[in-house]
């Protein structure tokens, strides 16, 4: 067949287009495909944790190099909550901090001016509510805006001495305070007016006890006090309800009282617990590894955290780590996205719980825990965890415990203390803000 040569012109032409186009496709011309700008940013994060190791962000390190190629992750390890704070603190003075940082929960109003929260469109408060406990939306949302995510919800519980309670012939642990109350004379021991064995760790001082502050403040919100004000003017725990916790609690530290346990003269509750000098403790799920590192053949179980008799409602009180980005960022949306791909993502998240084996603080993996013999407690106290908002919760676990000690000394009166620390909380908030 002849072809014109207007027509040899033509599939000429066709054939060419073909062509191009074919090689567009495969990428073979460069700057003819379209390129997707995530692959084309080249920048570092910073990136600075506690307690964790580069090995635990493995999986979500992946997912977020998988979308941004060029991107890498820069992370910083502490080992020491106080030491990690104190150097952020400083680094963000300068305007050299990172631009991710992890927070205690409690301290969103001590730090939202360093931070900032996430675009509604990357993620909303719908969504949170959806994927998160109840308690994430307490500590870490402010004026509709999510400030920083979770990846574990850690909570009190109650540690006990299997075999001291079979000893003396009590068949399970208590499970509310007044149970409590009743179970306290059956394990003390003593020798004259020293305690040679503490039924339990309560009422003392950050002298003798790490978690005090926690468990008082867990006992007043249990009691329903009311903690601060709607608007976080001022502290409101001075009241009859807040009265009733305290002396619940200095009780179990008073020599005169029948359910006296424990003084700030004792060694720290983890050290007694693993050497057999107390029979229960109150602590997180992060105590149990300090526990078998001492005495890794004590007899020992969790069970829930205590509850009043009458309570209309169970109660967990949280202890726990966000992570948020800081208002000095340059690259704001870009640490948003790594921590979604971190937080939000169920196989990043499940990835790195089950690297440091601690509880979850997504709703869809706290189910997957039901069973599990050390985190089950923990995962569904999650869903009942409640906390307050402090202005800076190392000063007000200070005040808290100064006035743990006041009253347990019989310097003051307990109505009097309330007052006193209300005070102080309240002019540590004015003066913040």
């Amino acid at each position: 067949m002849n072809l014109t040569k207007n027509q040899v012109v033509i599939i000429g032409v066709v054939g060419l287009v073909i062509l191009i186009l074919i090689l567009v496709f495969f990428g073979i011309l460069p700057g003819l495909k379209k390129e997707d700008p995530k692959t084309s940013i080249k920048t570092n994060l910073e990136f600075w944790g506690v307690f964790d190791s580069l090995e635990s962000y493995n999986s979500a390190l992946a997912a977020y190099k998988a979308v941004y190629p060029g991107i890498t992750v820069n992370y910083r390890r502490f080992t020491d909550a106080v030491g990690y704070e104190q150097v952020l603190l400083d680094a963000l003075a300068a305007g050299e901090g990172p631009d991710i940082f992890m927070m205690r929960n409690q301290a969103l109003p001590r730090d939202i001016n360093k931070i900032v929260p996430v675009t509604q469109t990357k993620f909303s408060i719908l969504g949170l509510r959806n994927l998160f406990p109840q308690v994430v939306e307490s500590d870490f949302v402010s004026s509709g805006s999510v400030y920083a995510l979770p990846l574990s919800i850690d909570t009190l519980a109650l540690y006990y001495n299997r075999e001291h309670l079979d000893q003396a012939a009590i068949t399970s642990p208590p499970s509310t305070w007044e149970e409590f109350e009743e179970t306290v004379p059956k394990l003390v021991k003593k020798d004259g007016d020293e305690i040679t064995r503490a039924a339990a760790a309560i009422g003392g001082s950050l002298d003798s006890m790490e978690n005090a502050p926690d468990v008082l403040s867990l006992l007043m919100l249990q009691a329903g006090t009311k903690m601060v004000s709607d608007d976080f003017t001022r502290a409101e725990f001075a009241t009859r309800r807040g009265e009733d916790a305290l002396e619940f609690y200095v009780k179990f530290s008073d020599p005169e009282s029948e359910v006296y346990t424990w003084n700030d003269s004792m060694k720290n509750p983890v050290d007694a617990f693993a050497e057999g000098d107390a029979s229960m403790i109150f602590g997180y799920a992060s105590m149990a590894p300090r526990i078998w590192a001492k005495n890794p053949f004590l007899n020992f179980a969790i069970s829930d955290m205590l509850q009043p008799e009458q309570a209309e409602k169970t109660i967990a009180y949280p202890g726990y780590w966000g992570y948020a980005v800081s208002r000095q960022s340059k690259k704001q949306n870009l640490a948003w996205d790594f921590i979604l791909t971190l937080t939000t993502n169920k196989n990043n998240a499940k990835s790195y719980l089950e690297r440091i084996n601690r509880p979850p603080a997504l709703r869809s993996l706290i189910g997957e825990k039901s069973d599990d013999p050390e985190l089950n407690v923990f995962a569904r106290q999650a869903l009942i965890a409640r906390s307050w908002h402090q202005a800076d919760p190392d000063a007000v676990s200070g005040i808290f415990s100064d006035m743990i000690s006041s009253v347990a000394s019989g310097n003051i009166k307990v109505g009097d203390a309330l007052d006193k620390a209300e005070r102080e909380i309240t002019s540590l908030m004015r003066r913040r803000f």
